[in-house]
């Protein structure tokens, strides 16, 4: 129990001090977009960590930018092993975070689904409520 207490609250910290790199990136795609740490998960030894980053726009921006990052993670590590009081700071895997779009998808399923009911069945609906 103390350990995953322990591996929540590195996976924040590392979240927060990669957000705050990220953040100062010298780069025109990250300059001019939405970039977002939005979860980190180590291993059990912190010897590695996925970063699932989220990218406000089209599909070819995202992997632009996440391929950046995963080219650039070398030095990444470095500014995070700076910013961070470990001692080994975990190697770095970025990842687009899809949660968004696949709940947006959903979302617009229901809402079709929704439409192609018939009309007493939504009125049945509605009047449970």
């Amino acid at each position: 129990m103390a350990n995953s207490k322990r591996m929540s609250r590195v996976d924040a910290e590392i979240q927060k001090a990669l957000a705050s790199i990220i953040s100062k990136f010298d780069d025109i795609d990250f300059a001019t977009s939405l970039i977002s740490v939005m979860k980190v998960e180590t291993t059990a030894d912190f010897s590695f960590a996925k970063v699932y980053v989220s990218v406000l726009g089209e599909k070819e921006k995202k992997t632009r930018i996440v391929k950046k990052l995963n080219d650039n993670k070398k030095t990444i590590r470095y500014d995070l092993a700076h910013s961070l009081k470990m001692r080994n700071v975990p190697e770095l895997s970025f990842i687009v975070d899809e949660v968004e779009e696949k709940a947006e998808r959903i979302l617009k399923l229901f809402e079709k689904i929704e439409t192609e009911l018939p009309p007493e069945t939504n009125e049945e609906t509605e009047n449970e409520d």
